[in-house]
């Protein structure tokens, strides 16, 4: 092909996507890219709605002795990925600070992200970063000083402390020391009222703590319940109206959207990023919004969604299953044992500089990826000889193939 026609047709699909009549600003499809102020606009109108009423009523029953210069108790967050718990109690909590200014109560709230797996060492360091009570970091620092710092800065402070920790049960080495600070040293340390927001996907993290800690751990508890489809609906409406051409959504769209996520998991940021990909598919292919599009995007994000998950995922699991892979392509049978796949974790550590892990936190790393359905593993008694753990790979070679060779272009495995 000669490269003035490649360059004419680039130019013109350059041309057909910027003129696009079905999008119109991008951004109000990925909450990412919003700043505050319109995430919290977006928030407002679905929320005017009556999305979420029953939740906030809770929150706001909660907090109500505030203003009555009372102290409420801690309180948990639950629920699945994508029902709105983060947003709607940073929405929340924005308000409840803005009517403490109006009627003077001395308020302070801060959000601690614990998405990210981290020891307890690392999670006091940033509460502390956020608090303005210390730098961060990396190591010669005793836990018993970071703790200090925080009950320092916070020594003169006498209005209410909200803090909102969002996937609480990711602080992976030290749990107790963490959670037995929060709710035992600090409120005897500080004048402030505390109030912990304590949100998590998980129902089960308080079980797993030292009794004498969970002891002291009192808490009122909220569910947050996957969305249903007309919730979605409302949702939906709102991303159309502030990103899309409503007009080039046809009638149905809508609906199939809600109705396919309400039923499958309820999450709002998927139901919202198949809206995205059905507009991206109908701009590429210069039509409007159909339920052909709609099904052709859920294809395409049932294959996009293992990749992303794989993308972001840390370094040892991405190279744990580079090592599941490896290990597949070099035995015949369908089945891998741990030993071989530990062997092929080991040698691609080896290749990559990574500092292999033990034996026992790779079969931590294997469970996590079943969890996350990348592969099937399961435990199987030898009796005397012990127990092994088989694994399996059932995704489409194609699928499998894409994987390995993004978990090999990752730069921080290079």
């Amino acid at each position: 092909m000669e490269p003035a026609k490649v360059r004419t047709k680039i130019a013109s699909q350059i041309q057909h996507m910027v003129h696009s009549t079905i999008v119109r600003n991008k951004r109000f499809l990925d909450d990412e890219q919003l700043i505050r102020s319109e995430q919290l606009a977006v928030l407002e109108e679905i929320f005017n709605a009556n999305v979420r009423d029953v939740e906030i009523k809770e929150l706001s029953s909660h907090f109500a002795p505030v203003f009555r210069n009372d102290h409420p108790c801690h309180i948990a967050i639950w629920g699945k990925t994508g029902t709105g718990k983060t947003l709607t109690l940073t929405y929340f909590l924005n308000l409840l600070s803005e009517m403490c200014q109006a009627q003077k109560v001395p308020i302070r709230w801060v959000h601690l992200d614990l998405s990210n797996p981290r020891p307890c060492f690392r999670a006091l360091n940033d509460l502390a970063c956020l608090l303005n009570a210390s730098k961060r970091y990396e190591k010669g620092i005793s836990l018993e000083e970071m703790m200090l710092h925080i009950e320092e800065k916070l020594s003169d402070y006498r209005g209410y402390l909200i803090l909102l920790i969002d996937e609480i049960d990711n602080v992976r080495h030290d749990k107790n020391n963490f959670i037995a600070f929060l709710v035992r040293r600090l409120p005897q340390q500080i004048p402030a009222k505390l109030v912990l927001v304590l949100v998590s996907n998980r129902l089960d993290w308080p079980d797993h703590l030292d009794p004498r800690v969970k002891s002291f751990l009192k808490l009122n508890e909220l569910v947050f319940e996957p969305y249903d489809a007309i919730d979605l609906q409302h949702i939906l409406r709102t991303r159309v109206e502030k990103a899309l051409n409503p007009e080039a959504v046809e009638a149905g769209v809508i609906e199939k959207i809600a109705a396919m996520a309400s039923r499958e998991h309820g999450d709002a940021r998927k139901a919202v990023g198949l809206l995205a990909k059905s507009a991206y598919l109908a701009e590429k292919a210069g039509s409007a919004i159909t339920i052909s599009t709609v099904d052709q995007a859920a294809g395409e994000l049932q294959t996009d969604r293992y990749l992303t998950l794989l993308r972001t995922a840390p370094t040892q699991l991405q190279a744990a299953m580079a090592a599941v892979i490896e290990a597949g392509r070099k035995s015949r049978k369908s089945v891998i044992g741990t030993g071989q796949a530990y062997d092929a974790y080991r040698e691609f550590c080896g290749k990559r500089n990574i500092r292999p892990l033990t034996a026992r936190v790779f079969g931590d790393l294997i469970a996590e990826l079943d969890l996350y359905c990348l592969l099937r593993s399961r435990i199987i008694s030898r009796g005397r000889y012990g127990r092994t753990r088989e694994i399996t790979l059932d995704l489409p070679q194609e699928l499998v193939d894409r994987m390995y060779g993004m978990i090999l272009s990752d730069s921080r495995l290079s």
